[in-house]
């Protein structure tokens, strides 16, 4: 154990990570060579991400028989941006000063960093004091809508645009306000203020729409109504 655990802080010391209770990476690779096949295209769930070794651990297996894991890291500390994922960061585009080669050149992958906000529940509104705010629910129903990573530099609330995925560009009409919720719908006026047809369909969000399929179908648009409970409370 006590050599697993001065190879794990030279291991940091590699990456320029600092971090009091590190795994050995070693370990953790042994691990997933035991439960996962050569090659491997599993999914590793970690709850506890402390310095990311997990992580570096999938990386450098992926690398060393050319597999496809996935990995989760969760971290509740607020060392989650500056050490978890500062980790990967690095040893995806690589190390200049470490010994080993391929860390050294970089492991390569991809991964996406997350903050959950506050939860966006129904309890929470129904009194109408507790809306969430135009950011809030656009993070929400984008991620929601399409699975992929939410791009708040995208966001333009003027225009009720939330953002773009792979096949939509996704809007949203909505403030946090229970009278303006109750009067606002998807009109023709306001699907065309859209702005010009372009190759992916526009989904809309809103409280309702005053548009037929066809309509929608020659706007190119799908639209998905907002939770009823968050527009139409107690009267």
């Amino acid at each position: 154990m006590v050599g697993d655990n001065q190879e794990a802080v030279r291991e940091q010391s590699q990456i320029g990570i600092t971090f009091d209770s590190p795994k050995p990476k070693r370990l953790i690779e042994h691990i997933l060579k035991i439960a996962t096949l050569p090659k491997a295209n599993d999914i590793i769930l970690d709850f506890t991400g402390g310095s990311g070794t997990t992580a570096h651990a999938v990386l450098a297996l992926n690398k060393e028989d050319g597999g496809n894991r996935k990995f989760i890291l969760v971290e509740c500390e607020d060392y989650a941006d500056t050490i978890t994922a500062e980790r990967v960061r690095r040893v995806i585009k690589g190390v200049r000063t470490a010994s080993d080669e391929n860390l050294k050149r970089g492991l390569g992958g991809t991964f996406s960093y997350f903050e959950l906000g506050k939860a966006i529940e129904l309890d929470s509104i129904l009194d109408g004091k507790n809306l969430p705010s135009y950011l809030e629910l656009a993070r929400y129903v984008f991620y929601t809508a399409t699975g992929e990573e939410f791009d708040e530099r995208k966001l333009n609330e003027k225009r009720s645009f939330v953002g773009e995925s792979k096949t939509h560009e996704v809007y949203l009409f909505y403030q946090p306000d229970i009278d303006h919720l109750k009067k606002t719908a998807l009109t023709l006026e306001r699907a065309e203020s859209l702005g010009k047809i372009k190759d992916k369909r526009r989904l809309v969000f809103a409280p309702t729409k005053y548009l037929d399929q066809e309509q929608l179908d020659a706007l190119r648009i799908d639209f998905a109504q907002l939770p009823f409970e968050i527009y139409k409370l107690a009267q």
